[in-house]
């Protein structure tokens, strides 16, 4: 869907997994209604866990993140805006901004119909706000236009924007289309077309409704550049992303006949285009002293021949891609991992074939990756999951940890999570060790030993009574992430050994010296820490405020006056 090409499609009314190997596809909601051509799935980063869908008709959707969700919103509806006439037309784009929980504002990228332009297309960037009492509806009455960009061709626009770590607005144009840009826009760096552009749209200059950052490579220059151009050289950047631990920014090119490429984009740089394609010179070969910089990576038409780009995988229930850049391939819908460390060569590892045209991938905001098929009459969303593994999200709250004035945790803390068998005598079967947030009480877990089964979960933290989960035990499933929350109900905890605080079950804390009962040996542990000043993180700090003092003696001493114990099956 980024050149024009044509694809003969074999349609397939039900493909619930595509699989290969270590990785499968799986519908990441099931239950929900086929989306008609979906180009984009973001999240607003605003603590409410739902997700954003665009059609490239126009139409966004938003909708929790939960995989039985089975009804969507309309966000907002952009069809008597947004002009398509190609494939590489439509809402292409949306960015929310920054700090969208306070002033609601997000942006979008999209084609429409105008006189001016070889084709009749325009490119626009445009800011709406979402109704302040009801955050999933917005009216086309907001929309205020930041740019708009005349397109000689109907196909390369681009059309991804995405806030980096510096809170600036970045965005992709490609090079106004046709094979081979022939305006020679790439290199021209007088046009925004085959650029990806950066500017600061939290104040105004100039005329414009936005201001040129003073770190931008042509900022202030007199040559008559583009001041908004942050790198230039590009073909159609069809989608790109900030790996935010590493502040990279990533970037899939679309190639022109033989090679398709990943970047890694920085200030000022040159990719290339029209005079590079991937490694390979293009056309006539003119590269002396043009100081180009290369891709980290390209790949043949044995491969693919549209590269969707992805995201750097900081999820924590594929532990073997963690730090890899996850893309694929639209015309192929192959999946790989790409390993780079800046210094060494990239390695590239396919990761599945997955037969579907993929539009794009998303992240949620726990960093799970999805990727969007693109169909108008099969189109979804689609996970990825490691079937060598199974995951546990748990949640749990710890007594002495736990403050009920703020609701949560004093501090962040290591607990070990171990699989038993639910029958007698309740071997271990698996392990693993996960840190407990402080504002979610959640952490996840991964299994690699455990087959698909009911289990015991038994919890152990360095302070607290160890705790089992509820009577019968629990389904692990390779493939699959399961949850299990200790904290909403008495029950979830073997024998109802759980204290409520407000509204939220705790586990007991106090057992200091690990034996299975709170008794006079932990009053004593702490009250000699208690009496030697200690600090630290040591077990005998049953608040977490990494200080033995009175309050945590009072906690142990009235557990141990209760006669507090372990229950097992």
């Amino acid at each position: 869907m980024k050149r024009l090409i044509f694809i003969i499609s074999f349609i397939v009314l039900s493909i619930p997994i595509i699989s290969n190997a270590q990785y499968r596809l799986q519908s990441a909601f099931p239950n929900m209604a086929p989306l008609n051509n979906p180009v984009e799935l973001v999240q607003a980063d605003d603590g409410t866990n739902r997700l954003f869908v665009l059609q490239q008709n126009g139409t966004v959707y938003v909708f929790d993140n939960s995989p039985t969700v089975s009804t969507r919103k309309t966000f907002i509806s952009l069809n008597s805006k947004v002009t398509q006439g190609s494939s590489e037309a439509g809402l292409l784009g949306i960015a929310f901004h920054p700090d969208y929980e306070i002033n609601r504002y997000f942006y979008v990228s999209y084609t429409f119909d105008s006189t001016g332009s070889l084709s009749g297309k325009w490119s626009r960037i445009s800011r709406f706000r979402a109704d302040s009492l009801n955050p999933d509806t917005v009216s086309l009455n907001t929309e205020t236009i930041f740019l708009t960009q005349p397109q000689p061709y109907s196909n390369h626009n681009g059309g991804k924007i995405a806030f980096g770590p510096d809170k600036y607005l970045y965005i992709s144009f490609g090079d106004g289309g046709s094979g081979g840009d022939p305006q020679g826009n790439g290199q021209n760096r007088a046009t925004w077309l085959g650029k990806i552009l950066r500017i600061n749209i939290d104040s105004a200059s100039g005329g414009r409704r936005y201001s040129i950052p003073v770190t931008n490579p042509y900022y202030g220059n007199t040559s008559g550049f583009k001041e908004e151009i942050f790198a230039y050289g590009l073909r159609n950047p069809w989608k790109f992303s900030f790996d935010f631990p590493t502040n990279t920014m990533w970037a899939g090119d679309v190639g022109q006949n033989l090679y398709e490429e990943v970047d890694i984009i920085e200030s000022g740089k040159n990719y290339g285009w029209n005079k590079m394609e991937g490694f390979q010179c293009y056309g006539t070969c003119d590269t002396t002293g043009k100081g180009f910089t290369r891709p980290i990576w390209d790949y043949g038409r044995t491969q693919g021949y549209s590269v969707t780009g992805g995201y750097v995988y900081r999820g924590s229930q594929m532990p073997d891609l963690y730090g890899k850049y996850i893309y694929g391939d639209y015309g192929t819908g192959k999946i790989w991992s790409l390993a780079y460390d800046g210094i060494n060569p990239a390695t590239n590892i396919q990761l599945l074939d997955s037969t579907f045209s993929i539009s794009s991938f998303g992240v949620d905001q726990n960093k799970n990756i999805y990727i969007c098929r693109y169909s108008s009459t099969l189109g979804g969303i689609y996970k990825i999951v490691d079937i060598g593994i199974a995951a546990l999200n748990l949640k749990a709250s710890i007594e002495g940890f736990y403050n009920l004035s703020v609701d949560r945790l004093n501090i962040r803390d290591t607990v070990s999570v171990y699989l038993r068998q639910n029958i007698s005598p309740f071997n271990v079967v698996d392990s693993a060790r996960t840190v407990l947030d402080s504002l979610t009480f959640s952490g996840s877990c991964i299994f690699r030993n455990a087959p698909t089964g009911k289990y015991y979960i038994q919890l152990k933290h360095r302070n607290a009574l160890e705790v089992w989960s509820r009577s019968g035990g629990d389904s692990i499933i390779k493939g699959n992430v399961v949850s299990y929350d200790f904290t909403t109900d008495s029950t979830k905890t073997y024998g109802n050994n759980a204290v409520l605080i407000g509204s939220k079950y705790n586990i007991y804390s106090g057992d200091v010296n690990r034996s299975g009962t709170i008794d006079l040996n932990d009053i004593i542990q702490v009250y000699n820490d208690q009496a030697n000043f200690l600090t630290g993180y040591v077990s005998s700090d049953v608040t977490g405020n990494l200080v033995v003092d009175l309050n945590d003696l009072v906690i142990v001493s009235n557990n141990s006056s209760k006669f507090i114990t372990l229950r097992r099956p």
